[in-house]
């Protein structure tokens, strides 16, 4: 095995609808039929993998929540998860709670069962999720604060209107433990994301350790934001998006076209010699 290829998925892999789109489909198809090993790096939850990626099927684990999480989705089993620690997860929902910001919390328990905690669905978005959630057979437990949570909790996450959680990192400067990722909804106008989480977890380590895991002699990565940097780093090549942080771009081996170009698909095509059919 020659070369692993991961992507990140948001500003990457999936378009501006938040979709992998027929072209791009079409190249991973490819690939697979070269024989060239692919994987995905993602901040999201394996449940949101899945929802974005409908019937695609992987060959190797991926790495979710930026790293926290190893997972084959395709067999549904956990090779490594890094809770984050339990204090620390409720002192950060309470001072979320004091801004008017009301997040998810991401859990998993002892036999790999993920869940959610909430306290309350806010917007038609929380409401479709938390369905798509119940369908996937995903517990979402609403309660009435986040002073109790379990013991195995993997991020705190939340889509808001409030531009407050751009102050986050700095706010919670004094954990440690935790790493704090924060920025503009690239799918919502307006809107801002958070995901907190272990700050043990990083995809540089998880896709190394996948890498390890296949004997791959290459690894090549792509992304497009500063939770790709930690990838980029340990990556024998690094590619980022046209549309992606110049931080990240001065740390890579080349900028491709952007996402809502078809750039992966345009780049794997013309690396690996195959047309495609648009």
């Amino acid at each position: 095995m020659e070369e692993l290829l991961v992507f990140d998925l948001d500003g990457t892999l999936l378009n501006e609808h938040e979709a992998l789109s027929p072209v791009t489909r079409e190249a991973l198809a490819h690939l697979d039929r070269l024989g060239v090993n692919w994987t995905v790096a993602t901040g999201r939850m394996p449940h949101g993998a899945r929802e974005a990626l409908p019937n695609l099927v992987f060959k190797h684990p991926q790495a979710y929540k930026n790293g926290v999480l190893l997972w084959d989705l395709n067999e549904d089993t956990v090779f490594s998860k890094l809770p984050m620690n339990k204090d620390d997860t409720i002192e950060i929902c309470a001072r979320l709670y004091e801004k008017d910001i009301k997040p998810w919390v991401n859990t998993i328990d002892h036999e790999d069962n993920v869940g959610a905690i909430i306290t309350g669905l806010t917007s038609a978005r929380e409401r479709e999720w938390a369905g798509y959630l119940e369908s996937q057979g995903i517990r979402v437990q609403q309660q009435s604060d986040y002073s109790s949570l379990p013991d195995l909790v993997l991020n705190v996450f939340a889509v808001t209107t409030n531009p407050a959680v751009l102050d986050m990192a700095e706010e919670l400067a004094h954990m440690q433990e935790v790493a704090v990722f924060a920025g503009h909804d690239m799918y919502n106008p307006g809107g801002y994301w958070l995901d907190i989480h272990h700050a043990a977890g990083t995809k540089g380590d998880a896709v190394k350790l996948i890498q390890k895991q296949l004997g791959a002699k290459k690894l090549i990565c792509f992304g497009d934001s500063d939770n790709d940097i930690s990838m980029f780093e340990l990556a024998d090549e690094s590619y980022a998006m046209g549309q992606g942080l110049d931080e990240l771009k001065a740390i890579a081996t080349d900028t491709i076209g952007k996402n809502t170009d078809d750039g992966i698909a345009h780049f794997l095509a013309a690396r690996y010699g195959f047309t495609l059919s648009a």
